[in-house]
């Protein structure tokens, strides 16, 4: 049975070989294709048949009509016009729920949900829709001063977790338990050094600031025991 070689091309930072099959290489970004090669950044030419994007995507919203849809900017990166990366200022009853980039999904959603709901129902009332475009402008202006790039506006990474808790603080729900960010953390660790094996890592959650990691032996144990 014939491997077939697989090239990894990038330009973020390495990950540890060791976390690939023998059959992957680790390269740099490609620079341009041929017929049946891909020229990388370095010079390289690897000769493939199959060329797989994972370049993410650019928001879109064509269900929408153009009197209500937002704005977008920098080549598909941005959504202009959502309070709290999350309510269209000008139809305050419309959400856009996970926008926000580099975060644990699944906690996010639910704060940002939540809140939205809170809004629906009356229990937050929301500025007016004047005064959260201002909020969005004073954001990107904050954003450009901290010298992000114009195109990263919505990721988050570690302000993520002072969202959710402004997201909880003001709807009036429970803030997100400090540990979910300590997992969050140590998994993304684990992803650097061990790219096949840690999305099956298993955690247990002790408290509300301390879970325990189980290890490969254990899930492979998991994984065979009789019910």
């Amino acid at each position: 049975m014939n491997v077939v070689q697989i090239y990894l091309c990038h330009d973020d930072a390495r990950f540890s070989d060791e976390s690939f099959p023998v059959n992957v290489q680790q390269s740099v970004g490609i620079d341009h294709m041929t017929s049946d090669a891909a020229i990388l950044k370095n010079g390289e030419r690897a000769e493939v048949d199959t060329l797989i994007l994972c370049t993410g995507y650019r928001f879109a919203f064509p269900f929408l009509s153009d009197d209500c849809k937002p704005a977008i900017l920098h080549d598909g990166q941005v959504v202009d016009g959502l309070y709290w990366h999350l309510i269209h200022a000008a139809f305050p009853t419309m959400s856009f729920v996970g926008i926000p980039m580099k975060i644990c999904p699944f906690p996010l959603f639910d704060r940002q949900v939540r809140f939205f709901l809170a809004t629906l129902d009356g229990s937050v009332k929301l500025p007016s829709a004047e005064e959260m475009l201002d909020n969005v402008r004073k954001e990107t202006e904050a954003s450009v001063t901290a010298e992000k790039a114009p195109d990263h506006f919505h990721v988050f990474g570690e302000s993520q977790w002072d969202y959710n808790d402004k997201l909880a603080t003001a709807a009036g729900f429970e803030p997100l338990k400090t540990v979910v960010g300590k997992i969050y953390e140590f998994s993304a660790n684990q992803r650097k050094t061990n790219l096949q094996g840690y999305r099956l890592q298993t955690y247990k959650i002790l408290d509300h600031v301390t879970f325990m990691n189980y290890t490969d032996p254990y899930l492979e144990y998991l994984a065979t025991k009789k019910p």
